[in-house]
This record gives structure tokens, C-alpha cells and sequence, in this order.
């Protein structure tokens, strides 16, 4: 009798270990988050951005507005989610709302070989220890061709973007034409967020403030998203951090 209980204490050890084992081999939880990506229209108050947010359930903002950062600070009161930011290059400024602890963070024009340049905002976030979110406010205000501004950001994402991060990227273009141009380019390294879920989402009449992109779909997937009304249009969408 002592025999058999030895023995079944022993299996009962020898379980408990692999269950622990496949607890830890399943990695850390998913993590949720609504995002939500605005530009900031010309007359809109910061009561109005948070309102918006609010509305939205948003837990991460992307924000692009020609504002100072007091009122960047208002707008981080106001939803009361702290504001990474703002960052300026010599237009709008560019900000990040998020709970999360921020790692690190740029703010800078990269040149494009074939004329212009790209503005951007760049922040990494610990999501838990060891997976972290890089967010980027990207403007092709000065891109001169939509097709190597992406060439030059991708180029950008490759050596200084960690690759071991999800990312979640916020564009902005001088005009339609050029937002849907850089949204066609984009496809082939990340996924817009109007097409994310099981359904694609058509682009809004007058489009996007700011079009949204997550990837790589290994690391980030998106649930669901939705257009937020408004001038210019916004977007929120469901993003998950896997491992």
C-alpha cells in the first residue's frame, strides 16, 4: 500500500510539472486593445478628440492634429489616458495615448532617395515582459511618390523596429489618391485595418484622417473595425497582441 501511494504522489508530482510546463509553452495571454487612429479636424476642441475616444471604448489613440502640446495635454486629461508626445518635424503634431509603459521613443524625417521626405513618430511599449508594441504616426505630406515613400518606410520598419514587436502604424496623405496608393503598397508587409475581421470595410466618403495598419499577423490580428464619423473620418479597431 505505502508502494502505491508512493508511486501515485510521484505521478501526481510528475503531472502537476507538465501541466505547468504547458502552461508556460502557451505563452502569455492575448491582449486587447481598441484603437483608435484621428486626425484632428481644423475647429475640434480637445472635449471633442476625448468625446470621440470615449465614445469608442479606446484603450490606444493615435492622434495628428495642428495643435500645441497643451492641448495634447487636455486631450490626454480629458480621456484620461497618458499622452506619449507630442512629437513635431515642422507640421502637425503626432501623439500616442496608451496606458502601457513606453520604452523609447523618436520623433524625426527620414529622406526619400527619390525626393521628399517621410515624418514620423515612433514609440515602443511593453505590453508584458519580453513582447513589447512598437506605434508609428507616419505623414506622406512630403512624399513625392506614394510607391517609394513606402519603400523608404519599410526600409525604416526593417532596421530600426524591433522583430520581435507587434506594430500598429498610423498614415497619413495629402490626398486621397495618395492614401489609397500607399494603402495598395502597404498590403504586401501589413494588413489595413479596414480589412481586418471577417468582413472588408469599405474606405468612408471623403476617406480616412489617418488609415491604420497592423502586423506581422504572427504577432498582431485585429477582431474588428469600424469607421468613426467625423471631418476627417476616423477609425477604432479591435487589435490583439499575441505572443
Amino acid at each position: 500500500m505505502a508502494r502505491v501511494m508512493w508511486r501515485m504522489a510521484v505521478l501526481g508530482m510528475a503531472g502537476a510539472v507538465m501541466g505547468g510546463c504547458a502552461v508556460r509553452l502557451g505563452g502569455p495571454k492575448p491582449e486587447t486593445y481598441e484603437t483608435v487612429a484621428l486626425e484632428a479636424s481644423a475647429g475640434a476642441s480637445a472635449a471633442d478628440v476625448a468625446a470621440v475616444v470615449k465614445r469608442a471604448g479606446g484603450d490606444i489613440l493615435l492622434l495628428v492634429a495642428d495643435r500645441d502640446s497643451a492641448w495634447f495635454a487636455d486631450v490626454a486629461t480629458q480621456t484620461g489616458i497618458p499622452v506619449d508626445g507630442p512629437g513635431y518635424t515642422g507640421g502637425p503634431g503626432m501623439a500616442f495615448f496608451t496606458r502601457l509603459e513606453v520604452l523609447g521613443d523618436t520623433t524625426l524625417t527620414v529622406p526619400i532617395d527619390a525626393g521628399g521626405r517621410l515624418h514620423i513618430h515612433d514609440a515602443l511599449f511593453e505590453v508584458s515582459e519580453g513582447r513589447n508594441l512598437d506605434l508609428m504616426i507616419v505623414s506622406f505630406a512630403e512624399a513625392t511618390s506614394a510607391r517609394d515613400g513606402v519603400r523608404t518606410l519599410l526600409k525604416y520598419i526593417a532596421t530600426d523596429v524591433g522583430g520581435t514587436s507587434s506594430v500598429l502604424i498610423g498614415l497619413t496623405a495629402p490626398s486621397q489618391a495618395v492614401a489609397d496608393s500607399v494603402s495598395t503598397l502597404m498590403r504586401a508587409a501589413f494588413r489595413n485595418a479596414l480589412d481586418c475581421g471577417d468582413t472588408s470595410l469599405p474606405t468612408p466618403a471623403g476617406g480616412l484622417g489617418m488609415n491604420l495598419f497592423y502586423g506581422p499577423e504572427a504577432r498582431i490580428s485585429c477582431e474588428s473595425a469600424r469607421v468613426l464619423p467625423g471631418s476627417p473620418n476616423g477609425i477604432v479597431a479591435r487589435a490583439v497582441v499575441g505572443r
